[in-house]
């Protein structure tokens, strides 16, 4: 019988061995970093003592959850090695959620390969509203080039840009599914103190003055010779016109370049920019799905 308790920071190694555990499990490769999880755990709205919790049997960690504040949803990151952890840990984390934010709709995403957490999710008051995608290809052979729409051309971000790359990111997601317009401060925590940040990776598509389109892109050191774009976003008045695909391109060619083996990034399967479409164009498939539960508190 698992007992449930709040995280402490020396729990960080043997989080990550459960996590990259279950994930070789479901995928056969690992998931994460300590440095990555600490970035989480150090986040701007997270409180290490109450927010994340563990599943504890005979002195070893078989589950992990903790909660995310996204706009006016919670949500819910729930894995467990051990499948009988699973129940009373979710009740846990969804008390916890509540004292964060009483009355907030809860959302729990889960590998769609993660059967028991999904049941779990299904059985627990959770409706499946979306599916997401991790999508990849992989780097051999010769990949076409990137064709710059008339007047574009495409640079690395410079010292002191990161303002300019919040604004743009803003500006092409905010016609997405459950958007919420972070601080600035909160979103340069997640991407400009990101573990792994290589400014040479961040990319903006310039039509005169204007950044019409942005890749934020970095090395996934959890696995080896993979590239991840972690944002590729192009504003509406530039959508259309092909720079999407090519912003894509040019990211692959600089993998390419460095040497890796695949490039791979998440996106919601029911995009409204046609994301997926542009993606399996340039030659991308569908990896994973994730599927992402809600519960919403009447």
């Amino acid at each position: 019988m698992s007992t449930i308790r709040n995280a402490r920071i020396e729990d960080l190694d043997a989080v990550v061995a459960m996590l990259n555990e279950h994930s070789r499990q479901l995928h056969g490769a690992d998931d994460v970093t300590p440095a990555d999880l600490l970035q989480y755990w150090e986040s701007p709205d997270v409180e290490l003592g109450q927010d994340i919790l563990v599943a504890e049997e005979n002195g070893s960690l078989v589950g992990y959850a903790d909660i995310g504040q996204h706009g006016e949803h919670v949500w819910l990151d729930v894995r467990a090695t051990d499948t009988d952890a699973l129940p009373k840990l979710l009740l846990a984390i969804e008390n916890v959620a509540a004292a964060k934010k009483p009355d907030a709709n809860l959302m729990g995403y889960t590998s769609a390969d993660d059967t028991p957490l999904s049941d779990l999710f299904a059985n627990s008051g959770y409706d499946l509203v979306r599916h997401s995608y991790r999508m990849r290809i992989e780097l051999n052979g010769a990949l076409p080039g990137p064709e710059w729409p008339d007047g574009v051309s495409v640079r690395t971000m410079h010292e002191g840009e990161e303002r300019r790359f919040y604004d743009a990111h803003n500006a092409a997601f905010a016609d997405t599914w459950l958007f919420h317009l972070e601080a600035f401060e909160v979103w340069r925590h997640w991407f400009v103190e990101d573990p792994s940040f290589d400014p040479s990776l961040w990319f903006v598509a310039e039509a005169g003055d204007d950044a019409a389109g942005i890749v934020i892109a970095r090395k996934a050191e959890y696995e080896p010779g993979l590239g991840w774009v972690r944002i590729l976003g192009v504003v509406p008045e530039h959508r259309q016109r092909g720079l999407g695909q090519a912003l894509l391109r040019h990211t692959f060619g600089e993998f390419a370049r460095r040497g890796l083996d695949a490039v791979g990034l998440g996106v919601d399967a029911e995009n409204p920019t046609g994301a997926v479409r542009v993606y399996e164009r340039a030659g991308m498939h569908v990896e994973r799905t994730n599927l992402l539960f809600e519960k919403v508190q009447r």
